[in-house]
């Protein structure tokens, strides 16, 4: 579902859903058809990336060095936000609709360090899965749907799998100075259902994801031990299949959805040898999900899904547990979102194992 991915992404509460919300352009027949069988979906984007503060730093490890990565997420949202032509929206909705929403993520992830052109290179897998554990938009008993959606039907599972490599531009130590390059690759293989209301995944996209990386030591400025980390990306999606039915009534033919935009500004204090705390903030914005087409697309014409915009900080701890095992932690907050569910809070933690080759592992940080 939009906002929600890694990417995987409520503290104020929404206005409460007022009774008979939605009756406006719709025949009573499709009103209770789309109630009782498949309401709107939110479908999910593939946007952005999980890079952590102090990431570009570990582009260094040395060459043949492999790692085990594997985060444990929960997500948290008691609000969803439409924008004017969301789909919510055009069937009456307000601005803010209160709401339920909590997710737990899974991702396992494989890093290999090698070089190429004598730069350093780390080839990357990434896998993850999803649960949802309540998804109630309108926040209204099963037995009381009049009001609002009530709990919706859930596809969850995995999500589209993602390759990638990070090529180090600059890889300068001495001058702190680490400048990375990292092309992610989404696969459309994560598992999505048209026929429920909320999707983790996205409808069967591929999306390209360019980003750039630096990590700039302030030492040399005065500021000793502290980073600026500066994390930008840009997302490319392909149309998508249809992300919407309702059984007996039609389905939207297609989505299109506009590029997404994300970055990432840290400022980053090592306290100890692979231990830092960093505090960020993030801008996403664009990512506009259009559903068109079909039976759906002719009675509510191009409607939005949702969109990837949102403003978050961060919070952030890495610690060494031992040289090859390091943890690390990301908490977050949506201080604003638009076309999707605003997250009250996020918590991730990051377990690293490293399997060293013969050559000592640097003390770089984790790329």
């Amino acid at each position: 579902m939009n906002g929600m991915g890694h990417k995987p992404g409520a503290l104020w509460s929404g206005v409460r859903v007022h009774r008979g919300w939605w009756g406006v352009r719709l025949g009573a027949a499709l009103l209770g058809t789309m109630l009782a069988l498949s309401g709107p979906a939110s479908a999910g984007s593939d946007n952005s990336s999980n890079t952590y503060a102090g990431d570009a730093n570990g582009i260094v490890i040395p060459t043949g060095t492999l790692l085990a990565i594997q985060y444990f997420g929960v997500r948290e949202s008691d609000t969803y936000v439409t924008t004017n032509d969301n789909i919510f929206a055009k069937l009456g909705a307000g601005k803010e609709i209160d709401s339920e929403f909590e997710l737990f993520t899974s991702i396992t992830r494989f890093v290999y360090f090698t070089s190429l052109f004598n730069h350093p290179l780390a080839l990357e897998a990434a896998f993850t899965g999803v649960e949802v554990n309540e998804a109630n938009i309108g926040n209204e008993p099963v037995h009381n749907p009049a009001t609002g959606l009530g709990p919706q039907s859930v596809q969850d599972g995995f999500l589209d799998p993602v390759f990638f490599l990070s090529y180090g531009l600059i890889a300068a130590p001495k001058d702190e100075r680490f400048l990375v390059l990292t092309n992610y690759f989404y696969l459309p293989f994560g598992r999505y259902d048209k026929f429920a209301n909320v999707n983790v995944a996205a409808p069967e996209q591929f999306t390209w994801v360019p980003q750039v990386a630096l990590a700039e030591g302030l030492g040399k400025y005065g500021l000793k031990n502290f980073w600026l980390d500066v994390i930008a990306n840009a997302s490319l999606h392909t149309d998508g299949n249809a992300p919407l039915a309702i059984r007996g009534v039609g389905q939207f033919d297609e989505l299109d959805q506009d590029n997404s935009y994300d970055l990432k500004v840290f400022l980053r204090y090592e306290f100890m040898q692979s231990g830092h705390i960093a505090v960020g903030i993030e801008k996403s914005w664009g990512g506009d999900q259009i559903a068109k087409g079909g039976e759906l697309g002719a009675l509510l014409g191009a409607t939005s899904l949702g969109k990837d915009d949102f403003l978050k900080g961060h919070l952030q701890i890495s610690y060494p547990l031992t040289p090859d095992i390091h943890i690390a932690t990301d908490i977050t907050h949506d201080f604003q979102r638009e076309g999707g569910f605003d997250e009250d809070i996020t918590a991730e933690i990051r377990l690293v194992k490293f399997f060293l080759p013969s050559t000592p592992l640097s003390s770089t940080p984790l790329k």
